[in-house]
C-alpha cells in the first residue's frame, strides 16, 4: 500500500474527527466566494455610497475572509499535527523514512482541504442567488438578480483556497521534521509548562479595562476626526491589551485563589476541576482573549448596523428629508420646470407644497451655545448665526410632513402654537440637546440690521424641520405672524434662504421623477454617503444601500467568526482531554463515578466557554452605549440595545452548541481512557 493510498484511507477512517474543522473551512470558502460573486457581478458596480463603488466593500469583505481563513487554516494544524505525534511515531518504527511520512501528512491535509474547497464553491455558487436577492431586499431595492455562474468567482475562489491548504500542507510537512522518535513516542506525557501569573498583571489588567471603559463613556462623541480618533484609539489599545493580562493573569489568579477554600477544594469532582481550569485558562489565555474581543465586535458590529438600519425606515430619513424633495434658492424658471417634470413623468403627484421662507439673524443667550463638530469647541454665550421662521409657517410644516408628536427628537416637535408677538419657540440646531434643554423660560436676543430684541421661549426642540443637513450648526427662531412680517418688510433679497418642499403622494415611486429633477437642479451637497440634494428617495436608499449592506456583511463574518473560533476552541480543547485522560483513570480508581467525571467537565469546560462570552459581553455593553451616545439623540429612540439583546440569543445559542459538542467529546475520550 503507498503513502498515497495510507493518507486517503486515512482521510475517510478520522473524517468524523475532522467534521468541524471541514464545515468550518467549507463556510469560508463559500462566503468569499460569494462575495466575490458580488464583487465582479457588474450589478453591484452600479451602485455606489460614500466615495466609492459597492463592489470595493464585497471586495475589502472578501480579503478580510481569506485573511482570517489562513489564521484558522495554519492555527487548526498545529493541532492536527500535535494530535498525530503517536499515529506519526508508528509509521517511524515500521520503517517509514521521514520524507514519506511528512508527504504523507501533506497529502492528508491537502485532501481535506480540496474537499472543503470543492464542497465550499458548490455551496457559494448555488446559493448566490438567494443570497443577492436577500441582500437586494436589505438595500431596499426591487431589483432581482437573476442567478448566473460567475466563473471569475469560481476560478479566484479555487486558486486562492488551493494555495492556502499547499502552504497548510507544506507547514505540516517541515514540522515532521522537528521531532525525533523519542519526542513522537512521548507525546501523551509531554504538558505544558506550568503557568505562573502575576499579581502586578492582574492589577494592570483591571486599571487598562477600567481606562478603556472610563474613555468609552467619557470621550467627546460630538467631534469628529481626529478629534475622535485618538480617543477610540486609546479606548481600544486598553481594552485589548487589559483583556490579555485578565486571562493570563487576573483570572486565573482569581481561581487558583479556590484552593485556599480547603471544603470546596478537596471534594472529589473539584479537586481536578479547579486546578486544570486555571492550568487551561493560562495556557489558552490568547485563544480566549481574541475570542472574547472578537464576541465583542461581532455582537457591537450586528446590533449597530441593524439598529441603525431599523431606524431608517422610521426617524432617521425623516431627519434628513421631511420633504419628498427639497430645493434651495432656486430660480422661479427652475421651480417650474420642476413641476412640469412631476407631471411629465406621472410616476407621482404633488400633494403638498411648500414655499419656506427664512430670515438669516444672528441669536445670543448666556447659557446657550454651538458645538463645533470638528473640535468640541462651544462657547456659551456667544452670538450665532440663526433663522427666523413664522408661527404659522412652522405649523404648515408640521401637518404637512406629519411630524410625529415628541420632545426633544429631531425628527419630533412638541410646538402647538399660540404665540404673543414678545414669546419665541426655539428650534435647536445642535445634534446634542445640552444647550436648549434650558433655554424655556429664558430670553434669547435676536438682532437684525443693527438692531436687537428680546424674546421669551416658551418651547425649545431638536427638530430638524427641513432636514438635519441644512439645520447643521444653525438654529431657528419661530416668531408670532405680526413679529415675522416686521422682519420680512425690512429684509432684503440676499437676507432669505428660501426653500421649496415638495411633498409626492408615494415617496417609494419617486426615484424616476427625482434623478430628472437632479438633472438641472444644481449639487448642494458633497457628502460622503449621502445624495447632493435632499429627498426622500434618495437618503431612503443612500442609508439602506450602505447599512443594508453592512448588515448583509456582518451577518456572514459574525457566523464565520464564530464557527472558526468555535471550531478552534473544540481541537484544543479535545487534544487536551487526551493529555488529561491518565488523571482521570486514576481519580476513577480511587472511586470518582460517572457523573462526577460529567460534571467536573461540564464545569471546567463550561468556565473555558463562558468567561470570554462573558468579558465578551461587557465590552459589548460599553461599546454600544459609546454608539449610542454618538447617535445624538437619535439614539433615543434607537433600541440598540434591544437589538443587541436579539443577536446574543443568536449568538450564545450557537454558541453553546459549541460547548454542548466540546463536553460530549471531552467526556466520551477521558471516560473511555479511564476504563469506564
Amino acid at each position: 500500500m503507498t503513502f498515497i493510498n495510507i493518507a486517503l484511507k486515512n482521510v475517510r477512517k478520522k473524517f468524523g474527527s475532522y467534521l468541524t474543522y471541514f464545515f468550518s473551512t467549507s463556510f469560508s470558502v463559500a462566503i468569499f466566494n460569494l462575495f466575490c460573486f458580488m464583487y465582479y457581478n457588474p450589478t453591484f458596480e452600479n451602485y455606489r455610497f460614500g466615495t466609492g463603488k459597492m463592489s470595493v466593500l464585497f471586495r475589502g469583505a472578501a480579503v478580510a475572509v481569506f485573511l482570517f481563513a489562513i489564521i484558522f487554516v495554519l492555527y487548526s494544524g498545529n493541532y492536527f499535527i500535535k494530535m498525530q505525534k503517536k499515529e506519526i511515531a508508528i509509521y517511524s518504527l515500521l520503517g517509514m523514512r521521514k520524507e514519506k511520512i511528512a508527504a504523507m501528512m501533506f497529502l492528508e491535509t491537502f485532501y481535506i482541504g480540496l474537499l472543503a474547497v470543492a464542497f465550499g464553491t458548490l455551496i457559494g455558487t448555488f446559493s448566490t442567488g438567494f443570497f443577492t436577492s436577500l441582500l437586494m431586499r436589505l438595500m431596499a431595492e426591487g431589483t432581482a438578480i437573476p442567478f448566473h455562474v460567475e466563473l471569475k468567482a469560481i476560478l479566484v475562489t479555487i486558486l486562492a483556497f488551493i494555495a492556502l491548504f499547499i502552504i497548510g500542507g507544506i507547514r505540516a510537512y517541515k514540522t515532521i521534521y522537528k521531532y525525533t522518535l523519542i519526542d513522537l513516542l512521548s507525546a501523551a506525557k509531554q504538558r505544558e509548562g506550568i503557568p505562573a501569573f502575576s499579581p502586578l498583571g492582574a492589577a494592570v489588567a483591571l486599571v487598562l479595562l477600567a481606562a478603556g471603559y472610563v474613555i468609552s463613556a467619557k470621550m467627546n462623541v460630538d467631534v469628529s476626526g481626529m478629534h475622535l480618533l485618538f480617543p477610540t484609539f486609546i479606548g481600544a489599545v486598553c481594552v485589548t491589551i487589559g483583556t490579555l493580562f485578565l486571562f493570563r493573569n487576573f483570572i486565573p489568579m482569581a481561581i487558583a485563589s479556590l484552593k485556599k477554600r480547603k471544603p470546596f477544594y478537596y471534594r472529589t469532582s473539584n479537586f481536578i476541576g479547579v486546578s486544570q481550569i486555571a492550568f487551561r485558562l493560562k495556557v489558552n489565555s490568547k485563544m480566549l482573549a481574541v475570542i472574547a474581543l472578537l464576541t465583542a465586535i461581532t455582537i457591537t458590529m450586528v446590533s449597530a448596523s441593524y439598529s441603525f438600519y431599523s431606524a431608517i425606515n422610521g426617524d432617521a430619513t425623516e431627519c434628513y428629508a421631511p420633504f419628498s424633495y427639497l430645493a434651495k434658492n432656486i430660480t422661479e424658471q427652475q421651480h417650474e420646470k420642476i413641476l412640469k417634470t412631476i407631471s411629465s413623468i406621472g410616476d407621482v403627484t404633488v400633494t403638498a407644497e411648500d414655499k419656506i421662507e427664512l430670515i438669516n439673524v444672528s441669536m445670543q443667550n448666556d447659557q446657550y451655545a454651538v458645538k463645533d463638530q470638528q473640535t468640541g469647541e462651544a462657547v456659551p454665550g456667544k452670538s450665532v448665526k440663526a433663522y427666523l421662521m413664522s408661527e404659522s409657517m412652522y405649523l404648515k410644516i408640521i401637518s404637512e410632513t406629519h411630524a410625529s408628536r415628541g420632545s426633544y427628537s429631531e425628527a419630533r416637535t412638541d410646538f402647538t402654537g399660540g404665540l404673543n408677538d414678545q414669546a419665541c419657540y426655539f428650534i435647536d440646531g445642535n445634534a446634542v440637546t445640552d444647550y436648549c434643554k434650558n433655554l424655556p423660560g429664558q430670553q434669547i436676543k435676536v438682532s437684525f440690521r443693527g438692531e436687537s430684541t428680546s424674546y421669551t421661549v416658551n418651547g425649545a426642540s431638536m427638530h430638524k424641520y427641513i432636514g438635519a443637513l441644512d439645520l447643521y450648526k444653525q438654529p431657528t427662531v419661530v416668531v408670532s405672524d405680526n413679529t415675522y412680517q416686521r422682519y420680512r418688510s425690512q429684509a432684503s433679497t440676499n437676507g432669505i434662504d428660501t426653500f421649496y418642499g415638495f411633498q409626492f403622494d408615494d415617496n417609494m415611486m419617486s426615484g424616476r421623477t427625482v434623478d430628472a429633477i437632479n438633472q438641472f437642479i444644481p449639487t448642494r451637497f458633497h457628502i460622503s454617503g449621502l445624495p447632493g440634494n435632499m429627498s426622500y428617495i434618495g437618503i431612503y436608499k443612500a442609508n439602506f444601500a450602505l447599512f443594508g449592506s453592512y448588515v448583509f456583511i456582518g451577518f456572514f463574518l459574525g457566523i464565520l467568526f464564530l464557527l472558526a473560533l468555535g471550531s478552534v476552541m473544540y481541537y484544543k480543547l479535545i487534544m487536551e482531554a487526551q493529555e488529561e485522560a491518565p488523571r482521570y483513570e486514576i481519580l476513577r480508581k480511587t472511586g470518582m463515578k460517572k457523573g462526577e467525571v460529567l460534571s467536573s467537565v461540564a464545569k471546567q469546560l463550561g468556565l473555558i466557554y463562558g468567561i470570554p462570552l462573558f468579558i465578551g459581553l461587557i465590552h459589548t455593553v460599553f461599546a454600544l452605549l459609546t454608539y449610542n451616545r454618538m447617535l445624538g439623540s437619535m439614539g433615543q429612540q434607537t433600541p440598540t440595545l434591544q437589538n443587541a439583546a436579539m443577536a446574543v440569543i443568536l449568538f450564545v445559542a450557537a454558541y453553546g452548541a459549541f460547548y454542548a459538542l466540546s463536553v460530549k467529546s471531552y467526556y466520551g475520550i477521558v471516560w473511555r481512557r479511564a476504563g469506564g
